[in-house]
């Protein structure tokens, strides 16, 4: 029998570090808008995700330059970057009750694998899908199809995370989504409905029971 697999996001659930993504898609927007490149006009704002996908589909010949942004962000922000207060008791819990763990980032795999030795969480799992694993980032839910590739005959995939991309990727795949101290009004906004709501790690095996 597959075990259930809990999958983490990275970045302000596991750990947390000054990285600010409303300011990485800005910086990703300016860029594309002087490269020539019309954006459909919306009321939200756009994610780094969601313009890298426009950037993939639009001007390819412009991937390099854009992504140059958030691997510049990330590199600063990992040597900041701090433990989530109790991240490694919910992994050991995880485990506990018999759980298969992973995290699934939209961060590169230099950036993951650096955080996850630097604060001794890579023992605690099974699976690290980043960027490099997956042929779009989230709130596309391609991390899932790596991760169910790992554990084909797996019943049970739950997401754990922070952001409206972690839910909207869970929503898209059919998986149950924990928000861990969300922006409710960020949630409402992109249509993500959580299946629990946490204040704490330590409150993660009561909200999948």
């Amino acid at each position: 029998m597959s075990l259930p697999v809990c999958v983490f996001d990275l970045d302000h659930t596991l750990v947390n570090s000054p990285l600010d993504l409303k300011a990485v898609g800005r910086e990703m927007e300016r860029l594309i808008r002087a490269r020539g490149v019309t954006l459909p006009a919306r009321e939200l704002r756009w994610s780094g995700a969601e313009l890298l996908a426009v950037v993939r589909r639009e001007a390819p010949q412009l991937e390099t330059e854009v992504m140059a942004i958030p691997v510049a962000h990330e590199r600063r922000a990992m040597e900041l970057a701090e433990l989530v207060p109790h991240a490694m008791d919910a992994l050991r819990a995880m485990k506990d009750l018999g759980f298969a763990t992973a995290v699934w980032t939209n961060n590169d795999r230099v950036v993951a694998d650096y955080v996850l030795a630097r604060f001794g969480l890579a023992p605690h799992l099974d699976l690290v899908v980043t960027r490099d694993d997956v042929r779009a980032l989230k709130p596309d839910p391609d991390g899932l199809r790596v991760i169910r590739a790992r554990w084909p005959g797996a019943q049970h995939v739950v997401v754990v995370g922070d952001s409206w991309v972690d839910g909207a990727a869970a929503q898209a795949g059919g998986v149950p989504f924990i928000a861990y101290r969300p922006d409710h009004d960020e949630l409402a906004r992109r249509g993500v409905t959580a299946t629990a709501v946490i204040g704490s790690l330590l409150d993660l095996p009561a909200a999948l029971a």
